[in-house]
């Protein structure tokens, strides 16, 4: 990984000045090789979503809805969509994001070229790099994301420092400053100042493994504000660059956060091109009413095969946070985890407090701070929900 740093100035140069609800102004890096479009496809999708393409039409994110450079999704407040490129690899899109699909392609040598730009919201992926030359990138307004093989989860909300978690493979890790990425080599290797910032962006990046995490400093983050590089102190933001170092964490998951990654389901290549069809199909003006209910009947049967393996992916983490607990230090390592606690008030007067992971066969199943407990729901008299929200831990 080291032997490929981003470079910033050559990976992301054409993300130029990427700012929210602005889609990046062209591609990020040049292909040595003639580069043939790709598409990704929509396998699933919930909520209220749309697709946005490059020739101005919109659609509803739906099952076998094509996604081309130059196309963006906007997720609704419920919307979430599962995304699958040509090589493979998958994305699920949350709720309230936007992103931009700033390049799909791939070259005579069958090397994939993928480059997303996370305009906010938060992004899940599982990465299927088949070549070790395979490019996949996430770019957010503030900072790159190069991926080599790995499941990880970016965020950047509007106006924040971005976030990385890597849940396995490695992410290499660093700030942009979108000003100087406007610029050219010959206007940034001519000034000393610019090159000694060019160069300080560079040695920042981290490489983050499994379980690591990072998140930009504000400061770091505000050196993408500036809308051209005479608006931006180059002294000042060099300064930042050296001081603000992105710091590598343990990742934290929540619990929400390893179920999104392990349920994002992939389809075969064969169902892959069917869905494709039906969903051009469905399109055509002279389709009869009986076809395009035909059509209709086969799409929903492919929805109802992605959910139910979501289903039991679903199923089979639950279950395992049961029967492979999590270690807890304390409540707050629990509120931390699945982002809530309860109480429960027994009926004996007695108290157990944890997170409630599921209730089967008359029992709860609670994970507390002393490992996971079964309580039989007749000796329940009371559960206090959103414990976190009362009291302080």
């Amino acid at each position: 990984m080291k032997a490929s740093k981003l470079t910033i100035m050559g990976l992301a140069l054409l993300f130029t000045g990427l700012t929210v609800c602005k889609k990046p102004d062209a591609e990020v890096s040049e292909a040595p090789k003639k580069a043939a479009d790709l598409s990704a496809v929509v396998v699933f999708a919930v909520g209220d979503s749309k697709i946005q393409h490059a020739d101005q039409t919109e659609e509803k994110a739906q099952l076998g809805a094509l996604l081309k450079s130059g196309d963006n999704v906007v997720t609704g407040d419920n919307g979430k969509v599962d995304i699958q490129f040509a090589d493979g690899s998958s994305i699920r899109i949350s709720p309230k994001s936007a992103i931009d699909f700033a390049k799909l392609s791939q070259d005579n040598s069958g090397t994939t070229d993928t480059q997303i730009a996370l305009v906010s919201g938060k992004v899940f992926a599982k990465v299927n790099k088949a070549k070790k030359e395979d490019n996949f990138t996430v770019v957010t307004p503030t900072a790159i994301a190069g991926v080599r093989g790995t499941s990880f989860i970016v965020e950047a909300a509007d106006g924040k420092p971005a976030k990385v978690k890597v849940v396995d493979g490695a992410v290499a890790f660093a700030p942009r400053v979108p000003a100087l990425e406007k610029l050219s080599t010959e206007e940034i290797s001519g000034n000393a100042d610019l090159k000694k910032l060019q160069d300080s962006l560079a040695k920042a990046e981290v490489i983050l493994e499994k379980d690591q995490a990072s998140t930009q400093s504000a400061k770091s983050a505000d050196l993408a504000k500036s809308a051209d590089i005479k608006s931006l102190d180059l002294s000042k933001a060099f300064k930042t660059s050296e001081k603000e170092k992105l710091v590598v964490e343990n990742a934290k998951l929540t619990k929400n956060e390893e179920q999104e990654i392990k349920t994002i389901v992939t389809v075969d290549k064969q169902t892959a091109q069917e869905i494709v069809k039906l969903s051009e199909s469905a399109q055509t003006e002279k389709l009869d009413e009986l076809k395009k209910q035909e059509i209709d009947a086969k799409r929903q049967v492919i929805e109802q095969d992605v959910a139910k393996r979501q289903e039991a992916e679903k199923k089979k983490f639950e279950e395992s946070l049961a029967n492979q607990p999590k270690e807890f230090k304390s409540k707050k390592d629990i509120v931390n985890y699945y982002e809530r606690i309860e109480k429960i008030v027994l009926v004996d007067g007695k108290t157990v407090i944890g997170a409630i992971i599921n209730q089967e066969n008359g029992q709860l199943i609670v994970h507390t701070e002393n490992g996971v407990k079964k309580i039989d729901m007749d000796n329940v008299e009371e559960v206090i929900y959103d414990l976190q929200q009362k009291s302080k831990f």
